[in-house]
């Protein structure tokens, strides 16, 4: 199997668009084409990138839709716009963000579009990319998983809440996304949130929030309750128009 093939359902792998697309499809596709480059959970192989690594869970859509259908000059990454149908393409992107721990691609329709708002769109591109909210946060079936989903989150909370938990993300730590500090016998500190708190072990979500992790409370040297919200303090690196925008999109949710 060439290695532009590999390369190219690489690309392919990375995007998304307006469908509902088939993971068994991708899936299969993916084994096919990707698998002896890529590996078998997109973690890499010597003659192909990571697809789960941090630049890849943060590509836009278009980006990696783009890189599938054209190709990435100066690499070994083909062009399959004309090998595979829109469908096909949209099938192995999905299986790509499953392999991502997200829950595939969600494109919507015109109809059912966040907005043509320009702050919203630009707010929704900030989102995705610069402030890498979409690392943790799902809306429209996409993103991560360690915090909160915020599909219909204007109807939930208020605009001087939704700020507050911008520029204060400890201050009411939503139900279920708490955290535990975890620290070993060897000294290394694991943090994260928790589920199932018993008198023998915790679990903690990975950063990445593609597993659950184990730990016997008899095997480490303490866990407690972390003061802390995961979320980091993005939102008061932005500037003044770019909070803007991401107010506005968040309450276009």
């Amino acid at each position: 199997m060439k290695l532009k093939n590999c390369c190219a359902a690489l690309a392919l792998a990375l995007t998304s668009v307006v469908v509902n697309a088939g993971v068994g499809e991708g899936q299969e596709l993916y084994e096919a084409y990707c698998i002896v480059c890529h590996g078998g959970i997109g973690e890499g192989q010597a003659m192909g990138k990571s697809l789960v690594d941090t630049q890849a869970n943060r590509m836009s859509d278009e980006d990696l839709l783009a890189v599938i259908t054209d190709g990435r000059a100066g690499t070994g990454m083909a062009a399959w716009g004309n090998s595979f149908s829109d469908e096909e393409i949209f099938d192995i992107a999905t299986y790509v963000r499953v392999l991502q721990g997200k829950p595939g691609l969600s494109l919507g329709n015109e109809e059912s579009g966040p907005s043509d708002d320009p702050m919203v769109i630009a707010g929704e591109t900030l989102f995705n990319n610069k402030a890498g909210c979409v690392t943790c946060h799902t809306y429209n079936e996409q993103g991560g998983s360690v915090g909160p989903a915020l599909d219909g989150l204007s109807a939930r909370l208020e605009d001087s809440a939704i700020e507050r938990a911008l520029l204060n993300p400890s201050a009411d730590i939503v139900e279920g996304y708490g955290a535990k500090i975890v620290e070993q016998n060897d000294g290394t500190i694991v943090s994260g949130r928790y589920r199932n708190d018993s008198e023998l072990a915790v679990q903690i979500q990975s950063s990445d929030g593609r597993r659950w992790v184990t730990y016997f409370k008899d095997r480490v040297a303490s866990i407690s309750d972390a003061d802390e919200s995961l979320m980091p303090d993005t939102y008061a690196t932005l500037s003044a128009s770019e909070q803007e925008q991401l107010m506005a999109f968040l309450k276009s949710l």
